[in-house]
C-alpha cells in the first residue's frame, strides 16, 4: 500500500529536480524523489 506524504521544497530545488528528471530516468517529480530515497537508503544500507 502506498501513502501520500506532502513535502515542502524551495522553488530552486524543484527547478533542479525538473532539470535532472531525464538524467536519472525519472518520468516525473514523484518518480525522481522515489529514486532519490531508494538511492539514499541503499547508500546507508537500510534496503
Amino acid at each position: 500500500m502506498r501513502k501520500v506524504v506532502s513535502v515542502r521544497l524551495k522553488e530552486e530545488v524543484i527547478k533542479e529536480i525538473d532539470a535532472h528528471l531525464q538524467d536519472v530516468g525519472a518520468e516525473n517529480r514523484t518518480d525522481f524523489i522515489l529514486k532519490a530515497i531508494d538511492f539514499f537508503l541503499n547508500k546507508v544500507g537500510k534496503v
